[in-house]
């Protein structure tokens, strides 16, 4: 373990970061739209799903299980978060069909042998586009007087930095993973994503500190 920690010092970093959305939406957990509310299970989601991968790490055994399955609950947490906030029903169905056809395509890509791109690839783009489609109704039709005290503009812009910065990583991730790589090809891009991760936790909990301000700052 403190090979692992004196190796990659950022996991332990990013590990911790997950709890501290978690704590400042249970401070405010009374206040908080159902959205948010899925917010801090998707951290806590993280955090375990981290914690296992620890172990299994420890224990010198396969993550690439873990990895490949991260994609669905990932996929399905962030759709149901996103759905609270649509008003649009077309938008609506069109993430659901969306959702339907991303969880096909995930679920017959894993593998328990290798790492696989196509389940990993197909979550952030479809996540991101789902961002996309929810920021433009926020701004087109006017919802917010103030979208830089708004709790979800900043989830929101959390989240698509993380997803889109680490995508490449994503999609060269079996080349990344292959035992011929070298650490010194690696470990520049794993600890990109934990960068990445640490910026997406505290800009999520800054966004879970100004969900005080959204009842009087929606129109």
């Amino acid at each position: 373990m403190l090979y692992l920690v004196e190796k990659y010092p950022l996991n332990g970093v990013s590990h911790l970061c997950s709890i501290l959305p978690v704590l400042v939406g249970l401070f405010s957990y009374k206040q908080l739209s159902q959205g948010l509310r899925l917010l801090i299970l998707l951290f806590v989601a993280y955090f375990v799903n981290d914690s296992f991968s620890l172990w299994l790490s420890i224990y010198k055994k396969s993550t690439f299980t873990i990895q490949n399955i991260q994609p669905l609950w990932e996929i399905a947490l962030a759709v149901t978060i996103y759905l609270t906030y649509f008003e649009s029903s077309l938008s609506k169905r069109l993430v659901k069909y969306g959702v339907v056809i991303c969880i096909t395509v995930i679920t017959f890509s894993i593998r328990t042998d290798s790492i696989s791109p196509v389940g990993s690839v197909v979550e952030k783009l479809f996540i991101v586009i789902i961002i996309l489609m929810y920021l433009n109704e926020i701004l087109r039709e006017a919802r917010v007087r103030n979208i830089l005290a708004y709790s979800m503009f900043w989830v929101s812009a959390g989240l698509l930095i993380y997803l889109a910065g680490t995508f490449f990583f994503s999609l060269f991730s079996a080349y990344l993973y292959d035992d011929s790589t070298s650490n010194s090809v690696f470990d520049p891009f794993w600890n990109l994503n934990q960068l990445l991760y640490i910026l997406f936790s505290l800009l999520a909990s800054m966004g879970l500190w100004f969900s005080k301000y959204d009842s009087r700052n929606l129109v």
